[in-house]
């Protein structure tokens, strides 16, 4: 039984160890089991973070976008509307959310606004050239290291947490070691061969070159590791909340999903993996706005203290 000193060297050693050598396999595993789960305690512990500290017309505002990009997902799931089309949407979706940054509360500061042109101005850019797949791709990978950012925003307002950033901080760093560490060894790409095209989606298939396979494993332990982060580490963190992240019976719908999910899965990978990216969109998206608030920001006092 690993109890919770151990855990903070066994897990992390586990999953380097595997996406060194069966990335593929952790992959598909981690996505199934823990894919969804992720989303709902991210999407929970943002919620008990940060939904008191800017007004409810804010919130409404990101709902509307995240509804729309929400809409366009599950309309290719049902196979009425194309991949393009789709990811044309997801970079609109990202550019009025910028937009909606600019028009932040009174006491964000301007850093948050300039920032939030800055987003709106890419996607603007990246639309233009047709640089939709590259950018999607990118964001995509940046997106597992958002863990990075809640752990140091929290540190900024709790210098008790800024052991848990470092930690963390220390963890995101296994993925870079795991690139420079794979080229030239045969390991994870003798575990892909015969079925990279189940990770495509993660990393194009004339992508990478010869480095692909190294690039592979580093992506798929950079997003075991958010998963790690998301679900155990960041709200452990702040078990002395008020708050509790998760009401009891949201947790067992959240687990009555999670295997819902995974039967869907063993049936139909490509179709589950297409209903699945309907809430991973919405969440991935929604940081975006959230932490450049929360990090380029004053902070203010919560308006409307919340305990569910």
């Amino acid at each position: 039984m690993v109890n919770r000193e151990s855990g903070r060297w066994f897990i992390p050693a586990t999953l380097l160890l595997l996406a060194s050598w069966q990335p593929l396999l952790l992959y598909l595993v981690s996505l199934a089991i823990f894919g969804l789960p992720h989303v709902i305690w991210e999407a929970a512990f943002l919620r008990r973070r940060y939904a008191a500290h800017w007004p409810r017309h804010w919130w409404w505002m990101l709902g509307a976008i995240l509804l729309a990009q929400a809409v366009a997902r599950t309309a290719f799931w049902m196979g009425t509307f194309s991949s393009e089309a789709t990811q044309i949407v997801d970079l609109l979706s990202l550019l009025m959310l910028g937009a909606v940054i600019v028009f932040a509360p009174a006491d964000a500061g301007w850093n948050v606004r300039i920032a939030g042109l800055l987003l709106s101005g890419a996607m603007l850019w990246l639309l233009h050239n047709g640089a939709i797949l590259e950018a999607l791709l990118a964001l995509a990978i940046l997106h597992n290291f958002t863990p990075l950012a809640m752990a140091w925003d929290m540190a900024r307002h709790n210098n008790g947490q800024r052991r848990l950033a470092w930690r963390v901080t220390a963890l995101f760093v296994l993925p870079l070691l795991l690139v420079c560490g794979l080229w030239g060894m045969p390991a994870s790409s003798t575990a892909i061969a015969g079925h990279a095209w189940l990770l495509d989606g993660q990393l194009p298939a004339n992508w990478g070159g010869a480095h692909r396979s190294a690039l592979l494993s580093a992506i798929v332990l950079s997003q075991c590791l958010h998963y790690y982060c998301v679900i155990v580490l960041l709200p452990r963190a702040e078990k002395q909340h008020p708050a509790p992240l998760m009401p009891p019976w949201a947790r067992a719908i959240a687990i009555g999903l999670t295997m819902l999910i995974c039967a869907y899965y063993v049936f139909d990978y490509e179709d589950a993996r297409k209903l699945y990216a309907v809430a991973s969109g919405m969440h991935a998206w929604v940081e975006w706005p959230v932490l450049l608030m929360a990090l380029l920001g004053a902070r203010p006092n919560p308006r409307l203290p919340r305990t569910s």
